[in-house]
């Protein structure tokens, strides 16, 4: 086999055979490939962020451009049921940039995150204000344990993003006539438990809910309106608190999200 022997400093020979060089060089091919594999998915995930984005974006633009033509054509008047219709394709464009950007932020390293000892019961308290009216009105029942004075150092202005992009899920997906119930306690740190009454997803869907654009099949899918990034923001804004969220699913019949924060 050859070998390559070494002088070293103090006078000692260290021989190298070629059997090492040959592992040396396999162990590099391996690692070359790694990073080729590692570049071809992440070419491919960039692909499909684009195309996911542009198909995002297509749906309200198409909607904006075709009721204005038609005004424009004589086709159509403006009464209040296209000025509701326009309104909601602005706001859905409007909420859809604005998720682009924090993800994107999030992306960069650059999200913004601005710590400050937090009353984190009196956020529970604010979120529920603005929800319980609106899941009020399909006659969801929405309950709250939020103790008093539970704090965590955190940027309170994320952790009211994170609330109500969780409550908006719910909003959305939960049947009339459920139940969505929110719980904040002490658990090494502080605990939200959100859980909702269905419909539930599946083992398969609960791997994919924090993926972008991702819905889940059937009930909760796309004709409710969401734009499929809600739950990613709120997996990059725990994270960027260094905690920990976790889809699983509900004691009362649907989807449960949990989020682990450091106190």
């Amino acid at each position: 086999l050859g070998s390559t022997v070494r002088k070293l400093s103090d006078g000692d020979y260290t021989v190298r055979t070629a059997n090492s060089s040959r592992d040396e060089i396999g162990t590099l091919a391996d690692r070359v490939n790694q990073l080729a594999e590692s570049l071809e998915k992440n070419r491919t995930a960039r692909q499909r962020w684009i195309a996911d984005v542009a198909h995002e974006l297509r749906t309200p633009v198409a909607v904006l451009k075709g009721e204005i033509e038609a005004v424009a054509d004589g086709v159509r008047e403006v009464d209040e049921r296209m000025l509701a219709s326009l309104t909601e394709e602005i706001n859905h464009l409007a909420g859809l940039v604005s998720d682009l950007q924090a993800l994107a932020l999030a992306d960069a390293g650059a999200l913004n995150i601005i710590k400050q000892p937090t009353d984190l019961s009196a956020l529970a308290e604010q979120a529920a204000d603005t929800y319980r009216h609106r899941l009020g009105e399909r006659e969801i029942r929405f309950e709250l344990e939020a103790g008093e004075g539970l704090e965590a150092v955190v940027d309170p202005q994320r952790i009211r993003q994170l609330l109500h992009n969780m409550l908006e899920n719910s909003n959305r997906y939960v049947d009339s006539g459920g139940r969505v119930r929110l719980k904040l306690e002490e658990a090494g740190g502080i605990r939200l438990l959100l859980e909702d009454s269905g419909p539930g997803v599946s083992d398969e869907q609960l791997d994919h809910l924090f993926d972008r654009f991702y819905r889940a099949e059937g009930s909760r899918s796309r004709a409710t309106g969401g734009t499929g990034l809600g739950l990613s923001i709120c997996k990059n804004i725990v994270e960027a608190h260094g905690g920990r969220i976790e889809a699983g699913h509900s004691k009362l019949g649907g989807l449960a999200l949990r989020v682990d924060l450091p106190a």
